[in-house]
């Protein structure tokens, strides 16, 4: 099997910049004013320290600031009259040049000074700040940040998370075309371990597919957001997902894995089958097995309709699938600049009923998702064995539909 190819499949790091910063640009020009608008407020405000950064900060900066500066401070404002401006009063920086309008001279004000002044020139009265009981990344106001804070402006600070949210999740249509390109490196490093040339029945084990899959994505310069999961399901074994073992013939594998790329994740689990000797295809019963699966993924995706929350697309598709005969668990999350990312939980793994706090935030448009779920089938080849089969694919919710980012989903790879 041909590999990868680093040096012609993955950007250098300046195209990638260029691309990166593209996006940035467009984000900030174009869909930055618009969520100020839906949300009701006058400014966004974005106070954090160098080594405690907020978990939006990176989204908001160009490639070439990684990491905050001492004491950062970038606002976000919508005067009333409809004039929307991207401030930066942080210390000078010529890479936010492009970017933001820098309203901030140490030489003559302290940074207080600055962030009160810009919010009363502009009339701002309702300030929104990243401070959330539900959102972990709608949380990145530090306590003494909010403190300082609130002695300068006072009543006119709103501890809400929907600004952080609805940043987070959006996805540009430039994103979105890019997110296709980003996922099939992943789907193909995934066919590249479901191969022989890296299983040998009788000798690999999982952890040897672990370690082969985050070794490939290192040495394409990239990086994962997690670390791998491979395990298997194994005839007269009653383990749903064995690990660190010896991968044997006629064992159904899965794996869980996902990259970064570009500022965006990948969040994907497939199976793939290894053959008893003189086999040419997977079993009938898993490859039925599956077809279940699928069909429950398109039960979700049906239930995908704007404005719904998480906990209300959960519960139609659970109670449909049900009916339908299929035996489901689902736990569905959002995805974009953070694999568990912000937005509608949909189910959770340990929770299969209603999610307080992220369960009860609605579906918007041009949203991505890891559509995470596993149904429970016999199969007959297995002596009617319950076999579960995990599938996750990433996907999109835009014009009112979602879309698979890979055609493959429905494909169960044999191992030759």
């Amino acid at each position: 099997m041909k590999k990868l190819c680093k040096e012609t499949d993955i950007l250098t790091m300046r195209e990638q910049a260029a691309v990166m910063d593209d996006i940035l640009k467009d984000r900030l020009q174009n869909l930055m004013p618009r969520l100020l608008r839906e949300t009701g407020f006058d400014m966004w405000l974005i106070l954090c320290r160098e080594y405690n950064e907020d978990p939006v900060f990176s989204t908001l900066t160009p490639f070439l600031m990684q990491n905050a500066s001492r004491l950062c401070c970038l606002i976000f404002s919508l005067s009333k009259d409809g004039k929307y401006e991207a401030l930066n009063l942080s210390r000078p920086n010529g890479a936010l040049s492009p970017y933001y309008t820098h309203c901030y001279d140490p030489k003559i004000q302290t940074q207080y000074e600055a962030i009160v002044k810009a919010v009363k020139d502009r009339g701002a009265e309702k300030i929104a700040v990243n401070v959330s009981p539900h959102c972990a990344m709608g949380d990145g106001l530090s306590h003494q940040l909010w403190c300082d804070l609130q002695k300068e402006l006072g009543d006119r600070l709103v501890c809400d998370d929907r600004m952080a949210v609805r940043w987070l999740e959006t996805r540009t249509e430039k994103e979105l075309q890019l997110y296709r390109d980003i996922y099939k490196i992943a789907m193909d490093i995934q066919k590249e371990a479901y191969s022989a040339e890296v299983i040998t029945p009788g000798v690999t084990t999982t952890t040897d597919v672990e370690w082969y899959i985050m070794q490939r994505i290192n040495d394409m310069g990239l990086s994962f957001w997690f670390s791998p999961d491979v395990d298997l399901q194994r005839k007269g074994s009653d383990g749903a997902r064995m690990s660190g073992v010896v991968i044997e013939k006629g064992d159904l594998l899965h794996t869980d894995m996902g990259l970064t790329y570009l500022g965006l994740n990948t969040d994907s689990q497939r199976l793939a089958y290894v053959p008893r000797d003189g086999e040419t295809e997977v079993p009938a019963g898993i490859l039925a097995g599956m077809k279940k699966a699928n069909r429950f993924q398109d039960i979700v995706r049906e239930n995908y309709v704007e404005g719904r929350t998480g906990n209300e697309i959960f519960a139609a598709a659970v109670k449909q699938g049900k009916e339908e005969g299929i035996r489901p668990m689902l736990y569905t999350h959002p995805i974009g600049f953070y694999g568990h990312g912000a937005g509608p939980t949909i189910g959770l793994y340990d929770n299969q009923g209603f999610v307080p706090g992220n369960g009860e935030r609605p579906l918007h448009d041009s949203t991505c998702y890891a559509l995470e779920l596993n149904v429970l089938e016999p199969v007959p080849e297995w002596g009617g064995q319950d076999v579960w089969f995990y599938v996750e694919e990433t996907i999109a919710f835009s014009g009112g539909e979602t879309f698979f980012l890979d055609p493959d989903r429905d494909k169960i790879q044999l191992v030759r």
